[in-house]
């Protein structure tokens, strides 16, 4: 019951508070579009970016190849294995 009232004065607030004259579908519709426009020109930025970038990718190659004979080498981890399972569990 609360809920359905609540849900009636929030309508009834909303009617007596909202612009009218005011197609809140077409707003929404125009602001769909401009955000999913946005997002295109985005990825196009983002996919020209990366392609252009691979023009310097041989030189970035060398880079890191020179940094990682430059590290010390990585000592392997001992693998952390679970606890065995206690006697009274069994």
């Amino acid at each position: 019951m609360f809920v359905l009232r609540s849900a009636f004065w929030l309508t009834v607030g909303f009617l007596l508070v909202a612009p009218h004259g005011t197609d809140f579908g077409a707003t929404a519709t125009a602001l769909k579009d401009q955000a999913v426009e946005a997002g295109i020109e985005a990825g196009q930025q983002l996919i020209v970016s990366q392609i252009t970038a691979e023009a310097a990718l041989p030189g970035l190659l060398v880079s890191v190849a020179q940094a990682s004979l430059d590290t010390a080498p990585v000592v392997p981890v001992a693998a952390v294995l679970p606890r065995s399972r206690p006697a009274s569990l069994s």
